[in-house]
């Protein structure tokens, strides 16, 4: 009996130290889909929030090719295209709510710089979305629209 403990204790002990989750928990998405994505730059410049609302948001669904989220002060969707490193958004549509102009000027910019999305890529867990080769929009994994 005491074999075997002292066998299942050096066998738990051995194990504690390598932890491959964390390794994969760390490791940037192969793609954008299926992520909860919340705004960290619009064209270079921190995203402020959006009062109590928080920062805009996006989420991608692979299989209705449909983008969603949050866009400052009004919710939002439509349908994208993905192929490779190439994105680009359709027509985006929305609630129409008005709000605070501090609050309107950061929604008008996000949707902007995701009218003009040509690309993405990912920089280490940030999504990065790209007119050419500029960065337009950063975003960090986060509890966006589903």
């Amino acid at each position: 009996m005491k074999t075997s403990l002292l066998l299942l204790f050096a066998t738990v002990a051995l194990c504690l130290p390598f932890h491959p989750l964390r390794a994969a928990e760390n490791a940037a998405p192969a793609t954008p889909e299926g992520i909860g994505w919340v705004v960290r730059e619009i064209n270079g410049k921190l995203a402020a929030p959006s009062g109590e609302r928080g920062l805009p948001t996006l989420r991608l669904d692979a299989g209705k090719k449909q983008a969603s989220g949050f866009s400052g002060v009004n919710r939002f969707f439509g349908g994208y295209e993905r192929t490779g490193e190439k994105l680009k958004f359709g027509m985006l549509a929305g609630t129409m709510m008005a709000g605070p102009d501090d609050q309107m000027a950061t929604e008008t910019a996000f949707l902007q710089a995701l009218q003009g999305v040509s690309g993405w890529r990912m920089n280490k867990a940030d999504l990065e979305l790209l007119k050419g080769e500029k960065v337009v929009l950063r975003f960090t994994v986060g509890a966006a629209a589903k």
